[in-house]
């Protein structure tokens, strides 16, 4: 293996590039004292606040405060609104699950097993998303998804069992109510 040599040039090279890096940086810190001293004498007089100002500031955050809880408030109906239709369409589908189910219990079909366990599966999803939709809905309606939703697992529970004809309808009686209750809700929004 073979040395290589000195490149041509390179030791003073590098003394005048730092040589002219020391001028540079020389001369930068003379011209930033400058400055500085130049820029650090005392202003004379007594500092007062400028009452308009701070009133007008004062009213320009208190709008924007306003303006923000106002649209704050505005999406949370929306959010709640749309709940309200997500309900309103899960609900229609778990009906007619579980009317299917009833006609077919009612006429004493072959497939009776078959749709007890589809309306039990539906009242059992719908109450879950009952579960999760509280949250974007205001307290009054967020208590009567809880409702619902209790009142579905106790369909759900109902289904899935020997029941009697009167023990399906008082159940479905409650769970109607609470729908009705919810719907008169949403359409206060």
């Amino acid at each position: 293996m073979t040395k290589a040599g000195p490149v041509r040039g390179s030791g003073k090279s590098v003394d005048r590039y730092r040589r002219r890096g020391l001028v540079v940086a020389i001369g930068a810190l003379t011209v930033g004292s400058v400055v500085i001293v130049g820029c650090s004498g005392a202003v004379e007089g007594s500092p007062t606040p400028n009452r308009v100002q701070a009133a007008a500031y004062q009213a320009e955050v208190t709008a924007s405060i306003a303006a923000s809880s106002s649209k704050a408030a505005a999406d949370a109906v929306e959010i709640a609104f749309q709940t309200c239709e997500e309900l309103i369409r899960r609900s229609k589908d778990d009906v007619a699950v579980f009317n299917a189910y009833i006609d077919a219990n009612n006429n004493d079909e072959s497939d009776v097993t078959s749709k007890a366990q589809a309306a039990a599966s539906s009242a059992d999803e719908f109450a879950g998303w009952l579960d999760t939709a509280t949250a974007d809905v205001p307290a009054a309606l967020s208590g009567l998804f809880g409702d619902l939703a209790d009142n579905l697992r106790s369909i759900a529970g109902v289904v899935k069992r020997d029941h009697s004809p009167d023990e399906i309808n008082s159940i479905t009686d409650t769970t109607n109510s609470i729908r009705d209750s919810i719907r008169t809700e949403c359409g206060a929004l």
